[in-house]
């Protein structure tokens, strides 16, 4: 049966877990497309990739953007649906790409996995999420950790190459804009332990990176000591870029210094703000457009 589903997984340096993360794809009820989209790895990715992958795609490592990269797999996809798994985890149920169908034949135009709303709350069933809901909690939704999305939205609006981060959440702005919706399911969401798995200094360091690129794009409101001091306590953070994990924990501590970090760095003038190409950015809930050129 030929495959319905083209998944793209960026790697770089990833044989340590890419055939798990394949393998979990294999084992989907559907049949799937794996490409794999690879910026200079030096280690048995390729020899991976080269065994397990319909499709192989390679990008200078110096030229890598994670929607860039997504852009070049979507490229080369052969499906009418296109979807993202990130090379260090794996899909938790054998149904994961079934259940993103359904949604997706239902009419939305994206689909991920989420474990709390717009406000925090936990999820117990599926999400959908319009402009109006993504406008009024703009920092929370779309994520390319793992998700899908129709081939023929993506083509209308394809992932900012030029975002050093964050491109999922902008992209899903732009996606719903024109009367679209996605939809966030918690029965997909899957593991996100591997963004800390670098250590915890390379954690803080890509959090405040994801914070920064969203603000360039949509700029934050103010985070002060006293806010943070109340997130670090209670039991759902109020801000978005606070993990839902338990208070006082260390993954919590970490969001709330990165947090607040970006906000202080972006006052200061001292983190460049990421490179942009000239792009129409919808906001959402309304019918209009910023144009941000590079900065």
């Amino acid at each position: 049966m030929p495959p319905v589903v083209s998944i793209v997984i960026r790697t770089y340096n990833s044989a340590a877990t890419l055939t798990a993360t394949i393998d979990s794809v294999r084992a989907q009820t559907r049949p799937v497309e794996v490409v794999v989209v690879d910026s200079g790895s030096t280690d048995d990715t390729l020899r991976i990739a080269r065994e397990r992958a319909e499709r192989l795609v390679s990008i200078p490592h110096e030229e890598f953007s994670y929607g860039g990269a997504l852009n070049a797999g979507a490229q080369a996809a052969t499906t009418p649906v296109c979807g993202a798994l990130s090379s260090h985890t794996v899909l938790p149920r054998p149904d994961w790409v079934e259940i993103g169908l359904e949604h997706l034949d239902a009419g939305a135009v994206a689909v991920c996995g989420g474990e709390v709303d717009g406000e925090n709350r936990p999820l117990t069933a599926p999400l959908r999420a319009d402009a109006d809901y993504l406008g009024r909690h703009r920092y929370w939704g779309f994520t390319n950790t793992a998700s899908m999305w129709r081939s023929e939205v993506w083509r209308a609006h394809p992932f900012d190459d030029s975002l050093v981060a964050s491109e999922d959440q902008e992209w899903s702005w732009r996606a719903v804009a024109g009367g679209g919706h996605l939809v966030v399911d918690p029965r997909l969401t899957v593991s996100g332990s591997h963004r800390r798995g670098a250590g915890l200094r390379a954690y803080h360091h890509r959090m405040v990176r994801e914070i920064r690129a969203l603000e360039h794009v949509r700029p934050l409101g103010p985070y002060p000591a006293t806010r943070a001091l109340a997130d670090w306590v209670r039991h759902a953070p109020s801000d978005p870029f606070v993990s839902p994990t338990r208070r006082f924990g260390r993954t919590r501590l970490l969001d709330i210094v990165a947090r607040w970090e970006a906000g202080r760095q972006g006052r200061r003038g001292r983190v460049p703000q990421p490179r942009l190409t000239p792009r129409a950015v919808p906001r959402p809930g309304t019918g209009e457009e910023d144009v941000r050129a590079d900065a």
